[in-house]
């Protein structure tokens, strides 16, 4: 297991967070440590965050009080220690097939994008959820009933790059658009050879299911990008990297009209000459002053002229918050 927020711990942070860790792993109703209540408190979200097996403690509340130099937890565990047994076998009998085929993928890209696919082909948003609703807030809501709500898909996430001997951390955070009230929201921060992204696997199921096509919007990416729509979170790590970042993989960052012309003319001749798929998905970055619609529908326009291929139509899906937009040719 890689526990990210242990390892940011000085020696004594370290000593709670062992003490506070193996006493809720044994089921102990009170534990004492040394030390203030907000490191005390910080350390307990740390571990919530770091060990998403550890499903049979509330997620969000904690009982404590402070005697002379001492706080006292006390954990409030949702499950009986028999019954969490038994939800932890029934996850590592989900958990060990996926186990099995990560072992088989090579590099670390390769295995995240293994486990992206696979959690959202498998898990759906829960829309209904309530803050007492323990599962879809953990591991047990997305691989014991394939429905959870941020939280529960983030650690779920970690859960899997853990097994996969990925670096990743559990960010909590604000979901933010200049209509609406932040909401409280989770993602992942993920280290890929050398570098630290941001991956929000929750909006990519959500996009996914309601365009019926697999999106990478929120697939490792810069702060500068997730910051968008993303606040108020801590900055861990420096994500600046573009290198591991799907559309700079697959060639469709475009900067402004000329390289979006080029991008459709390349795509058409494509579709035309070798029966591609009609479905072109990129990132586009225009001036302040230009509009993405229009702009787009000119560039099918002259690219149709160009290559001699005419549809009857098209529809554009567009998350303008990243720039994102994807065109589907009738």
């Amino acid at each position: 297991v890689m526990r990210y927020y242990f390892s940011k711990l000085d020696k004594e942070g370290r000593e709670i967070y062992k003490k506070l860790y193996f006493g809720m792993q044994n089921f102990e109703k009170k534990i004492s440590l040394k030390g203030t209540e907000n490191i005390v408190r910080e350390i307990y979200y740390m571990i919530i965050k770091d060990n998403p097996m550890m499903f049979f403690v509330h997620p969000s509340k904690l009982t404590y009080f402070k005697i002379g130099n001492y706080v006292w937890i006390e954990p409030i565990y949702v499950y009986r220690k028999e019954e969490a047994n038994q939800i932890m076998n029934e996850i590592n009998i989900k958990l060990k097939p996926l186990e099995k085929k990560l072992k088989t993928i090579n590099t670390k890209l390769e295995r995240e994008r293994f486990i992206h696919k696979y959690l959202l082909e498998n898990v759906r948003y829960k829309y209904n959820c309530s803050e007492d609703d323990f599962e879809c807030h953990t591991i047990v809501g997305s691989f014991l009933y394939k429905q959870a709500v941020c939280d529960g898909i983030s650690k779920a996430f970690k859960q899997l790059c853990d097994l996969a001997r990925i670096n990743c951390n559990v960010v909590f955070g604000d979901s933010w658009n200049e209509y609406e009230k932040p909401q409280k929201h989770a993602w992942n921060m993920v280290k890929i050879d050398k570098d630290w992204y941001h991956i929000d696997v929750t909006w990519n199921i959500n996009l996914s299911q309601r365009f019926k096509y697999v999106r990478y919007d929120y697939f490792n990416i810069r702060e500068s990008d997730v910051i968008k729509d993303h606040r108020n979170f801590d900055k861990l790590e420096i994500c600046d990297s573009l290198k591991n970042n799907f559309f700079y993989e697959n060639k469709c960052i475009l900067n402004g009209r000329y390289e979006l012309e080029k991008f459709l003319v390349d795509k058409l001749n494509n579709i035309k000459n070798n029966n591609a798929s009609k479905n072109i998905y990129f990132k586009l970055y225009l001036k302040e002053n230009e509009d993405a619609c229009s702009l787009i529908s000119n560039a099918i326009s002259k690219a149709s002229i160009k290559t001699f291929y005419f549809s009857t139509g098209y529809t554009l899906n567009s998350n303008s918050t990243q720039n994102v937009y994807l065109i589907r040719l009738s």
